[in-house]
């Protein structure tokens, strides 16, 4: 592997009390790059690692990324709709 497959960008946005956060669809996206890249080092035998195991984890953060998603939607559109 070289270093190319671990670098990672990710956009910060500090508050005014130094707390950084990262944009929800940018942790989303992440989560979801980093499982398609197990899949792909299994494909090209960089790492001897269970391809089922692979699955089942690359699995578990695309439901991740789901949940953030969805919910991220659901704040959003309790935002721009208002109270009922």
């Amino acid at each position: 592997m070289s270093d190319s497959d671990y670098a990672v960008t990710l956009p910060l946005i500090r508050d005014d009390d130094g707390h950084l956060y990262a944009p929800a669809h940018e942790v989303s996206a992440l989560l979801r790059r980093l499982g398609a890249s197990w899949h792909e080092w299994i494909e090209r035998g960089v790492l001897d690692l269970d391809a089922e195991t692979v699955d089942s984890l690359a699995d578990s953060l695309t439901e991740v990324a789901d949940q953030i998603d969805v919910q991220c939607i659901g704040h959003h559109t309790t935002l721009t709709e208002g109270p009922e």
